[in-house]
């Protein structure tokens, strides 16, 4: 695994996140009643977790996104579709969600509300999506008759997952449950 590479696959699903979250406000604008329907109805179904104790909050906050993100990266082998659509559904859902609660408290009040931890969640699932990139490309290789060994790949990216993101989204989850409400 090449640190350029990735550093390419990054970049590329950075871009998308952001025209992900630019298409997602728009349609919340052109469709406010829907846009708002959808935001009560998430409130309603994951509203529970606010009565919580802040340790469990941390732990479905961190396994939520580990899992989605470890699942999201191997997914990858089926040339990277499952990655890149990850990004955009959430960047998607963040663009909706900004256009909705910033009606409601102000765009200021959404920006503290994410960028606390979303500063580090982001990159965090966006570096995992990219380790499934590479794995997309790695069995492509191997379909087209490239000598590559899909264990060792799928091996080299959990390690990289465990290293890198796994600690990232410990502090992201860290921050969403202990900080970022106290600055929001």
């Amino acid at each position: 695994m090449k640190k350029k590479e990735i550093a390419i696959y990054f970049t590329l699903l950075t871009i998308i996140f952001g025209l992900s979250i630019f298409a997602g406000y728009q349609t919340a604008k052109s469709h406010p009643e829907q846009a708002k329907q959808f935001i009560n109805q998430f409130s309603s179904e994951f509203g529970f977790i606010k009565l919580l104790p802040p340790i469990i909050i941390f732990a479905i906050i961190f396994l939520n996104n580990s899992i989605k993100a470890f699942i999201a990266m191997i997914l990858g082998l089926f040339f990277g579709l499952a990655p890149i659509f990850f990004v955009f559904i959430n960047g998607y859902i963040i663009g909706i969600v900004v256009y909705v609660v910033g009606l409601r408290m102000g765009l200021k009040k959404v920006a503290m509300m994410l960028i606390p931890h979303g500063i580090v969640e982001i990159p965090a699932i966006i570096l995992a999506c990219s380790y499934g990139l590479w794995l997309g490309r790695m069995f492509f290789r191997k379909v087209t008759g490239e000598k590559v060994s899909i264990r060792n790949c799928i091996n080299l990216a959990i390690y990289y997952y465990m290293k890198t993101v796994v600690p990232m989204l410990i502090v992201a989850a860290f921050i969403e449950t202990y900080i970022t409400p106290h600055i929001a």
